[in-house]
């Protein structure tokens, strides 16, 4: 009878409430925790894929000409000739580099009728006291040579809608911005784009190259991963404390 009664208390209704609430929190946190393993390995296959592109012999301009620039060539080396389009060069504000502001530079480079790559040419600082004013660049005109790899477009930044100050614009587009969209810049450029790429050597034309070594960013994938299987783990000793072995010490 006292066994009885004792079960009776410690299987009540709130006790199967809170794990069944145990079950739910340890399940969903240990998904998140293979999903973020998930992520890792992603990034580690991406990553390789990468170094071995970065590997290869560097595409020349007949090979963009030529072959699709998929996806799979991403990191693939380049050394191409072609011609600034400078009356589109763009500025992307609120990028760093050495940990001072500037602006992220873009213009196309035309290599042949309706083929244009869109390079990120190199990073300038801004001018802190009037950081709305555009920085003094050089673009060659005629022909030129440049070296670079070809790289996914570059991540979306926070942007507000609305401005207080009208950024510059030529001939309807806007030089200052804070992200860049292949298709829309596509759109109001009127330029067919072929893929965006990151030109790399020495600093010129005002312009430096100190771009940050690619880094497959599995590691805090993993971290995560970790985090959440701990909670998990922490939401089931914390079930079979209060719920069970303190229950039946006290009995």
């Amino acid at each position: 009878m006292q066994i009885r009664f004792h079960s009776q208390k410690l299987f009540s209704r709130h006790w199967w409430l809170m794990l069944l609430v145990t079950l739910c929190v340890a399940g969903l946190t240990t998904r998140l925790g293979f999903w973020q393993l998930g992520r890792a390995h992603f990034k580690e296959a991406a990553y390789a894929l990468e170094l071995k592109q970065a590997e290869l012999a560097p595409l020349n301009t007949q090979d963009l000409l030529e072959g699709p620039l998929s996806s799979d060539r991403l990191q693939r080396r380049f050394d191409v000739q072609g011609q600034w389009i400078k009356q589109w060069t763009v500025f992307l504000e609120n990028r760093t580099m050495q940990s001072k502001p500037g602006f992220w530079v873009f213009t196309p480079l035309q290599l042949a009728p309706d083929k244009v790559l869109l390079v990120q040419r190199g990073w300038v600082a801004r001018d802190l006291v009037h950081s709305s004013q555009l920085p003094s660049i050089e673009t060659p005109e005629g022909l030129v040579r440049i070296q670079g790899r070809l790289v996914a477009p570059p991540s979306k930044m926070f942007e507000l809608q609305e401005k207080q100050t009208m950024p510059p614009v030529t001939q309807g587009l806007s030089l200052l911005r804070q992200n860049i969209d292949m298709k829309s810049f596509s759109d109001e450029t009127g330029l067919r784009l072929m893929a965006n790429a990151l030109q790399t050597g020495e600093p010129s034309e005002g312009l430096l190259r100190d771009w940050p070594t690619s880094l497959s960013g599995s590691d805090k994938n993993r971290a995560y991963a970790l985090q959440w299987f701990a909670l998990a783990c922490v939401c089931i000793g914390l079930f079979a404390w209060f719920q069970i072995i303190q229950k039946i010490k006290h009995d």
